[in-house]
């Protein structure tokens, strides 16, 4: 029995995911970069080419913070992917408002391949127990002392728009 290349790629691409979640599970800081430096060698032997082009524009952007003398740690790599991920959402928004379905379908690709690599963020529960507490501790009820210290307190688990939804929630 022969496999197909095609069938090679995807058990090498499961072996990768298997190899990540392991690193993951083990504490291994650098895990997400070297995923992304695996799948970049895997979407080039595939030839996928929306997928390469993603994943070096992120590996791109880490190696223009680690130029600018930026500490590269995971919480770093996080805030990359999250903005990377935001100029994505962004860019749909735009093409969706002109009518361009085709680079609106091209950035929702991309979106999702970078959310891959983004751990999960809290569910609205979660995010709203965890935000109530945080005013709870905080002496000055202002907005913007309780957003600074709610994104302080997250630290990236989730979304500086959906913070700021929940907080004026409870604020009310």
């Amino acid at each position: 029995m022969s496999i197909s290349i095609g069938n090679k790629l995807l058990l090498k691409i499961l072996y990768n995911e298997r190899k990540f979640i392991n690193t993951v599970i083990r504490g291994n800081k650098m895990a997400i970069i070297e995923k992304l430096k695996e799948d970049l060698k895997t979407y080039m032997k595939a030839k996928d080419m929306i997928s390469l082009n993603t994943v070096r524009a992120i590996l791109n952007e880490i190696n223009i913070r680690e130029m600018k003398n930026i500490k590269i740690t995971e919480e770093e790599i996080i805030k990359v992917l999250r903005s990377e991920s935001k100029k994505r959402k962004e860019s749909i928004e735009t093409f969706e408002k002109a009518g361009r379905a085709d680079l609106m379908e091209k950035e929702s690709k991309e979106l999702k391949i970078i959310e891959n690599y983004l751990p999960a963020e809290m569910s609205d529960e979660e995010l709203m127990a965890k935000i109530k507490e945080v005013v709870d501790k905080t002496e000055d009820k202002s907005f913007g002392s309780v957003m600074k210290a709610s994104v302080v307190a997250l630290n990236g688990a989730a979304d500086g728009k959906r913070i700021s939804a929940v907080l004026k929630q409870i604020l009310k």
